[in-house]
C-alpha cells in the first residue's frame, strides 16, 4: 500500500468528506476526516444518519495476493497518536444483530470511538444506545476489506451500549472505545489576521499554505507533489502523518480556515459536487 494519500486542496474543506449512496441523509461537511484505502472512516464525527456503500469509500478489494486487513490495522489506521483511549477497548465477532454493553462513560472520556469490519457481503447497521447512526453496505467485490470507523458523541445516560443490527447469517466484527481526541490548536495570529475582513487573496493564501508546508516539514513530514499553478494548491500528505496527528495540528494552526475560505469563493462547482 502506497505510503501517502493523495490529496487536493478542494478537499481540505471536504478533503475527507463521506461520499455516501443516493439514499444516505445528507452529511454535512462539518469536520474534515481521512481517507487510508483499505481503511476508510465511514461517518463524521457525530454525523447525521446516513447509508454508506464500502465501494464509494473506495474499499475496493485487496490484490489477490495480499491477506485481509485485520482489525488491529483498521485500528492502527483509524486511531491517531494523539488520540487517548480511555478503558479496555471491546472487540466482538458477531451476526445478525448483537449488542455490545459499555457501561457508564469514564472520566475524561470524550467521545466513542467504534470501527466496523464486513466480513462478507451483508447491510450492517449501527446503533448507538438505541439510534441510528450509520448503515454499511458491503458487496462481494469489497467484503474482504470493507471496513471503517467514526467517533460518536454520546448523551448523559448512566449506561451506554453499541448494537449492530445485520442481515440473517451475516458476519462482522466490531471494535469499541472510549476516547479523548486531542484539541486542534487554535489558528495562528497570522491565520486569524488573513481572515478577520472576512476575505481571503491570494497572497494570503499562498502565504499561509506556506506555513502549513513549513510545519509539515519541521514534523518530520514534508508534502509532496505541491503544485501551486492552479487556483487551488494542490500536494500529497503521508499518511504518516497523520494517523501521527501532526496534519491535523499543522492545518488547523496554520491553514484550515483560510484553505476553507479560498475554496468556498474559488473552488469549481462541479468539484464541490463531485466532493459531495
Amino acid at each position: 500500500m502506497s505510503s501517502e494519500l493523495p490529496t487536493t486542496t478542494r478537499d481540505a474543506k471536504l478533503r475527507h468528506m463521506l461520499v455516501a449512496t443516493a439514499s444516505a441523509a445528507p452529511i454535512r461537511p462539518r469536520r474534515r476526516w481521512r481517507v487510508a484505502a483499505p481503511i476508510a472512516a465511514f461517518a463524521l464525527a457525530g454525523a447525521l444518519t446516513g447509508t454508506v456503500s464500502a465501494t464509494a469509500l473506495n474499499t475496493t478489494n485487496a490484490p489477490q495476493n495480499d491477506p485481509p486487513v485485520s482489525m488491529d490495522n483498521s485500528v492502527a489506521m483509524f486511531v491517531h497518536y494523539d488520540t487517548q483511549l480511555i478503558g479496555e477497548p471491546v472487540q466482538v465477532s458477531g451476526q445478525d444483530e448483537t449488542v455490545i454493553p459499555l457501561g457508564a462513560k469514564p472520566e475524561g472520556a470524550t467521545e466513542l470511538a467504534v470501527i466496523l469490519r464486513c466480513q462478507g457481503a451483508g447491510t450492517f447497521n449501527v446503533f448507538i444506545d438505541g439510534q441510528p447512526k450509520v448503515t454499511v453496505v458491503c458487496d462481494e467485490d469489497s467484503s474482504a476489506t470493507a471496513g471503517g470507523g467514526s467517533y460518536f458523541s454520546v448523551e448523559d445516560r448512566p449506561t451506554h451500549a453499541v448494537t449492530v443490527d445485520a442481515g440473517d447469517g451475516e458476519r462482522y466484527e466490531v471494535w469499541a472505545s472510549w476516547a479523548a481526541r486531542a484539541v486542534p490548536p487554535a489558528p495562528s495570529p497570522e491565520q486569524t489576521e488573513a481572515i478577520a475582513d472576512g476575505e481571503v487573496n491570494e497572497a494570503e493564501y499562498h502565504a499561509q499554505f506556506d506555513r502549513y508546508s513549513e510545519c509539515m516539514t519541521a514534523a518530520g513530514y514534508p508534502l509532496g507533489s505541491i503544485n501551486k499553478s492552479d487556483t487551488v494548491i494542490t500536494y500529497n500528505n503521508p499518511a504518516a502523518a497523520v494517523t501521527s496527528g501532526d496534519e491535523g495540528r499543522c492545518y488547523a494552526e496554520h491553514f484550515s480556515q483560510v484553505d476553507m475560505a479560498w475554496q468556498s469563493d474559488h473552488a469549481p462547482q462541479t468539484t464541490i459536487e463531485q466532493a459531495r
